[in-house]
C-alpha cells in the first residue's frame, strides 16, 4: 500500500510507540483545534445511565441509522447493559458530556480474530472529526486485543458512516438489506495516522487527574 503518511512514524520505536493511543485502559485528552476539552476512555458497567442518556440525545434519523430502526427502552437498556459487560465500549467526552461513542464487539460467535464494530455521534458533534478520532482508538482497541479485522454494519441509508468506514479501507458492499464491510486493523492504523495530521496540532496525552474526576 502507497502511505504518504509514512513520515509520521519516523524515529519513532516499534511497539506500542507506534499507536496513536497507547494503553487505551488509560484516559486520554484530545487536545485539538475543533475539541479543545475532549476526553476519550473505556466506559464501564457503571456509565450506563450515560451511554443511555446518549442515545436517546440522538435525534430521531441519526438513533435509527445507529440501530437500523426503533426500539423499546427495554431492550436499548438490555442492550447497553450486555456491551459495557462483554464488549470494548469507547466514549468520547466533552467536558462531563458523552457525545460519542465506538463499540466493538467480539462475542456471541464471532470468529477469532474479527470484532464487530457500532458507533453513535451526538447530532450537534457531527462533522467535527470526533467520529475519526474514535474509530481509531477503536482500532487501537482491535489491536491491543489481538483483533486484526474490523466488521462495519449499517443500515443503507446512514451515508456518514459508510464514508467514515471506506475512510479507514472497507470496500462497503449491500448484504441481506445492509451495508457491510471490513477494515484492516493495520491498514487503518495506517490510514488513521494520515487522518488525525489532518487536525494538528493535536496532543493525545493522559488525562489530568482533576479531568479524570470529571469523567469517572
Amino acid at each position: 500500500m502507497h502511505n504518504n503518511c509514512r513520515h509520521l512514524n519516523s524515529g519513532r520505536k516499534a511497539g506500542e510507540d507506534d499507536m496513536v493511543f497507547k494503553v487505551l485502559q488509560l484516559p486520554w485528552h484530545v487536545a485539538a483545534p475543533s475539541q479543545p476539552d475532549l476526553t476519550i476512555r473505556r466506559l464501564e458497567p457503571r456509565d450506563r445511565d450515560t451511554f443511555v442518556a446518549h442515545l436517546h440525545e440522538l435525534t430521531f434519523d441519526d438513533f435509527r441509522d445507529r440501530f437500523n430502526g426503533v426500539v423499546s427502552d427495554h431492550w436499548l437498556i438490555d442492550y447497553v447493559e450486555k456491551s459495557l459487560a462483554e464488549a470494548i465500549v469507547l466514549g468520547a467526552f466533552d467536558g462531563g458530556h458523552l457525545v460519542a461513542v465506538s463499540e466493538l464487539h467480539c462475542e456471541g460467535g464471532t470468529p477469532d480474530g474479527f470484532g464487530e464494530s457500532a458507533f453513535s455521534v451526538a447530532s450537534s458533534f457531527r462533522r467535527k472529526g470526533i467520529g475519526t478520532l474514535l474509530i481509531t482508538a477503536l482500532l487501537e482497541a482491535a489491536n491491543e486485543n489481538d483483533v486484526h479485522t474490523v466488521i462495519v454494519e449499517t443500515g443503507p441509508q446512514n451515508v456518514a458512516m459508510r464514508e467514515l468506514a471506506r475512510k479507514f479501507g472497507a470496500s462497503m458492499h449491500y448484504e441481506d438489506s445492509m451495508s457491510v464491510g471490513q477494515i484492516d486493523v493495520a491498514h487503518g492504523l495506517e490510514t488513521a495516522e494520515c487522518s488525525i495530521a489532518k487536525f494538528k496540532p493535536i496532543v493525545f496525552q493522559p488525562a489530568r487527574v482533576e479531568h479524570l474526576k470529571l469523567t469517572a
